[in-house]
């Protein structure tokens, strides 16, 4: 199942792959997945893990979930090399109600280490349940360039809720920045200098969430307040909303008032008990199905309401819209 994400700017957080290569010194998936892999060396060696040559070396397939000998569920097997969790494609389309999924919080999706045809899947299972919005994130922009010039990464017109980030740490580091034909991002977390060169624009990205190194790592960044301000101020010129990324570290810079603005398309939800149930709306036409109960349309929106809340792509059903707006 998906997990209920204590990241600011996502609802869930959902790994289908997990597992990376760059070796940033900073990673805290790296240690938590070292955390809950038991013996590496042991479990590769079992016939629940299917283990092949990759792009870039050995990668690791789960079809389901990988049981030490005492039946205990261990969710990295593999430590955090490379593993594509095949049970785990189905997640979001299970999450009937609708919400911004954080895609591989625990991996780079488009590290040079993943073959395409991980990610085609992984894009699949995002398009079996369009109601939610999809975040990515990589530190290997060239990976979305590469796709995009062969035509395998939905753009606006095809996936409205896909968003493309780019995590970037100081001026100078490349990035995937599109508002055109893709909505994009840009993560800049741990901010260690100063953005100032050509921040003006931001590259045509359309939200910037900017995030302090938290943890004890010996040699941790401290950032400082003017690297935010004029993060802020360029922001302020171009109308791009920032997300000050909540922690202790953060704060004790900037102060408690942070910042969190989010695109329009990706405000957070009202209160469920604002919207009712799609059967109960005012939008609704309630067609019999026989045995199969009833099918439920979205007058407003022509679009099959699939569970709980309407809503087939951003923005939010026209329910959720009256109230965001008001």
């Amino acid at each position: 199942m998906m997990n209920k994400s204590e990241i600011d700017w996502c609802d869930f957080s959902w790994n289908p792959v997990t597992g990376c290569r760059r070796g940033c010194e900073y990673c805290y998936a790296r240690n938590q997945a070292r955390r809950f892999s038991g013996d590496v060396r042991v479990n590769v060696t079992d016939p629940q893990i299917h283990a092949e040559d990759g792009p870039a070396g050995k990668i690791y397939t789960l079809p389901q979930p990988f049981k030490n000998s005492r039946g205990t569920t261990i969710p990295h097997p593999a430590g955090f090399e490379p593993t594509f969790h095949e049970y785990r494609l189905g997640d979001p389309a299970r999450k009937k109600k609708p919400a911004s999924i954080f895609v591989c919080s625990m991996a780079d999706l488009f590290g040079p280490w993943v073959p395409d045809e991980w990610i085609a899947r992984v894009f699949e299972a995002c398009k079996a349940a369009p109601w939610h919005n999809y975040m990515f994130l990589t530190k290997y922009p060239e990976r979305y360039a590469a796709l995009a010039n062969a035509g395998e990464l939905p753009d606006v017109h095809e996936c409205p809720n896909f968003w493309y980030g780019t995590t970037v740490t100081k001026a100078g580091d490349r990035a995937f920045t599109s508002a055109v034909t893709y909505h994009t991002f840009l993560s800049i977390e741990p901010i260690s200098g100063p953005m100032d060169a050509g921040l003006g624009s931001f590259g045509g990205a359309e939200w910037v969430i900017v995030g302090a190194e938290t943890g004890n790592r010996k040699g941790k960044i401290t950032p400082e307040r003017d690297w935010i301000r004029n993060i802020m101020k360029a922001a302020t010129i171009t109308d791009i909303p920032v997300l000050l990324k909540d922690s202790a570290e953060l704060r004790a810079v900037w102060g408690d008032d942070l910042i969190q603005d989010f695109p329009p398309e990706l405000q957070p939800m009202p209160e469920d008990n604002s919207i009712p149930h799609c059967k109960e709306c005012d939008q609704a036409e309630v067609e019999a199905q026989g045995k199969r109960g009833e099918k439920i349309t979205c007058r407003a929106t022509r679009q099959h309401a699939r569970g709980r809340y309407t809503r087939s792509s951003p923005p939010w059903c026209p329910k959720r819209r009256k109230d965001n707006a008001e």
